[in-house]
């Protein structure tokens, strides 16, 4: 099984191809817009919501190519489209795959709006305010509270731990060159110890230094376009960048 080249839909596709093999006349101009990967998703599920959230944090940059129509069938609305317009060649000339199409159970609209205040945008925005919060209390207080940073540490490496066993020990196509582990690295667990301490050792700051040079990184990603990230992430970023600055700054000075 692969979620994008071999489900439920793409094996309606290439049985189809393998019975009739070159009788079978596919038209590509199905869909005449062109997608991502990623984009084809996120037409079908609502950005601010905990799913999509999900998807775009859990799947890497592979996925933000352009598809093929050939591609765009891991979808089955696509595979509709696609085999309404096929043909079959034969000896009278082309017939249409599709003789007639009828609807046989139509669905009632029943979407469910996404509450705000549940919202990944709402509840991520809120911890990336208290991020800065405390940061600004401790920037005036002349401190650093080394809890907050030992949670940012510890949060950050699970996430990158996870993301990381996706890639490499899963054999999931999507989940492959995944740069969410440039905020999210796996390093940072090893480093909870020691951001705890009041005293770090002097390799912590230059370890925050990486951290900062990860975040930059990240944003040439994004605008050049290699990897799209959760827009629910971005108060996040910007929250963690500026914590991650004020410490190098207040380690600087010890």
């Amino acid at each position: 099984y692969d979620f994008f080249f071999d489900n439920c839909a793409t094996r309606i596709r290439d049985v189809l191809a393998r019975v009739l093999k070159n009788k079978l006349v596919y038209n590509s101009q199905f869909e005449t817009d062109t997608y991502t990967f990623r984009q084809l998703i996120q037409k079908n599920v609502f950005w601010n919501s905990w799913g999509s959230f999900g998807m775009d944090l859990a799947i890497g940059a592979v996925v933000d190519r352009n598809a093929t129509s050939w591609e765009y069938q891991f979808l089955p609305e696509y595979v509709f489209k696609a085999l309404e317009k096929s043909t079959i060649s034969g000896k009278q000339g082309a017939t249409n795959l599709v003789k007639n199409t009828s609807t046989l159970f139509k669905n009632s609209s029943n979407e469910k709006s996404v509450v705000f205040f549940k919202s990944p945008l709402f509840i991520i925005g809120f911890l990336s305010i208290m991020i800065l919060g405390w940061t600004f209390k401790d920037y005036r207080d002349k401190a650093r509270n080394r809890w907050l940073d030992t949670s940012i540490f510890a949060f950050t490496g699970i996430i990158g731990v996870f993301l990381l066993l996706l890639w490499f020990a899963t054999d999931h196509f999507a989940t492959q060159h995944n740069y969410n582990l440039l905020w999210a690295v796996p390093l940072s667990l090893f480093c909870v110890v020691e951001v705890s301490k009041n005293n770090p050792k002097f390799w912590l700051k230059k370890y925050i230094m990486f951290q900062i040079l990860m975040l930059l990184l990240l944003s040439i990603h994004w605008i050049t376009g290699v990897q799209s990230f959760p827009l629910a992430l971005s108060p996040l970023l910007m929250a963690l960048c500026i914590r991650y600055i004020y410490i190098f700054s207040f380690l600087n000075k010890k």
